[in-house]
């Protein structure tokens, strides 16, 4: 219970921060009233929100192992037809 309301704590902050940070620039401050019905929405759902951000988090792990794969692999095929040609 503890953890879930810590959450709900650290969700409202960085909610409203996000908020405040994102809102129409051309307004003096933004309407109380989306910031705290955005901040609730995101107290509401911070458990899936971090799901969210860690399944975010694992896609870009694994699309820089990919990119990375496909680099060694093309150097090692570089350095393979540089000694065919040297062999030659």
């Amino acid at each position: 219970m503890l953890v879930y309301l810590c959450g709900w704590l650290v969700t409202t902050v960085a909610a409203t921060v996000t908020a405040t940070h994102f809102s129409d620039r051309g307004m003096s401050r933004p309407r109380l009233l989306s910031v705290g019905s955005l901040a609730v929405l995101a107290d509401a759902l911070w458990p899936v929100l971090v799901i969210g951000v860690v399944e975010l988090l694992a896609i870009v792990a694994v699309a820089k192992g990919v990119r990375m794969g496909r680099t060694l692999r093309s150097d090692q095929a570089q350095t393979e037809r540089d000694e065919e040609r040297i062999c030659t």
